[in-house]
């Protein structure tokens, strides 16, 4: 089950496929959305560089965000560790995808900005048992959710 509604991630497609090559993907082994689009878009990005060698596609972002997920999905099985918290991926990890496409699955990326404290923890970038009184971030909860909820 994924926690983002079909709605919200449709727009977000819209939104984005402005400025950016985009294609919605639910990262499960079982029943996984977008892989073959995906796939195919890598098989075509390996065609326009038949020059190199091999091609290798880096999952970068956020600790906690799929990295991992959706490279599990890409190969059917799982290969790379996951977790529902931040900073199970230690190292860089190289995985086979087809004979000259090659996935590197990094740990989370978080770099300096402006945020506050309390952003960086709701993005969910520190673990919650590093906090020393958790309790100090619920009004940053509450000023995100809408009244109504």
């Amino acid at each position: 089950c994924d926690l983002v509604p079909t709605w919200a991630t449709a727009r977000w497609v819209r939104v984005l496929s402005r400025e950016y090559p985009t294609l919605a993907f639910h990262a499960s082994l079982k029943n996984p959305f977008g892989k073959g689009s995906l796939i195919q878009l890598l098989r075509q990005f390996a065609q326009l560089h038949s020059d190199k060698q091999q091609i290798s596609v880096g999952f970068i972002g956020f600790p906690n965000v799929g990295k991992s997920s959706v490279i599990n999905a890409l190969r059917k099985k799982k290969v790379c560790n996951v977790a529902p918290i931040p900073g199970e991926t230690k190292v860089w990890q190289y995985i086979t995808l087809m004979k000259r496409i090659f996935l590197i699955d990094s740990p989370g990326v978080v770099y300096p900005s402006g945020d506050s404290e309390t952003d960086i923890v709701l993005k969910g970038v520190v673990r919650t048992e590093r906090l020393h009184d958790a309790t100090q971030y619920v009004h940053g909860v509450l000023e995100r959710v809408k009244p109504e909820y």
